[in-house]
């Protein structure tokens, strides 16, 4: 059975051999695009978090969530957001499942994790990319109800979609 779990620190290791084999078997490099360690070591508490699914010991899936903020690379500038707006941007920023674990539908069981913890953390627009081929990432995307914004280039040229969707308001926000 697929646990849903937070990473910690002595995760690291496990999560880059992970996206360095997710990108090692991507049919096309221009698919997936990778994050350095310091990157990811940011995202267990600090700018965002990450998830892993787990099966027991074994590593199927991990899923990072950031929190862009002012970061220039914020990709609510696609959607035209004002500044208080832009403050409760997430990024749904990048998911590998192992492929012994492929095709049950971890990648998009992590989002719906994460969304979660975003709607409690107060975000309302969650924002992503994704290789305009990259068919499962689009329709993760599609089927959690994001839509696509527009398609343009990022990660130095590559051709991405951005998607993006708005979570609805918690009703204690009001009280």
């Amino acid at each position: 059975m697929i646990e849903i779990k937070c990473v910690q620190e002595s995760d690291i290791p496990e999560i880059m051999d992970l996206m360095e084999l997710a990108k090692n078997l991507t049919k096309n490099p221009d698919w997936y695009s990778t994050d350095d360690e310091n990157f990811v070591r940011r995202h267990i508490d600090e700018e965002g978090f990450i998830l892993k699914a787990v099966e027991g010991e074994c590593l199927a899936g991990f899923f990072i969530a950031r929190y862009p903020k002012e970061a220039e690379d914020n990709l609510g500038n696609y959607w035209n957001l004002t500044d208080d707006q832009m403050q409760k941007v997430a990024h749904m920023e990048s998911a590998a499942v192992h492929p012994d674990f492929r095709g049950r539908g971890i990648q998009k069981m992590l989002m719906a994790h994460a969304e979660e913890i975003l709607v409690q953390e107060g975000y309302r627009y969650l924002m992503g990319t994704a290789h305009p081929d990259n068919v499962y990432s689009v329709n993760n995307f599609l089927k959690l109800g994001y839509e696509i914004l527009t398609r343009t280039e990022k990660y130095g040229g590559l051709p991405r979609y951005v998607f993006g969707k708005t979570v609805a308001v918690l009703a204690e926000d009001y009280l």
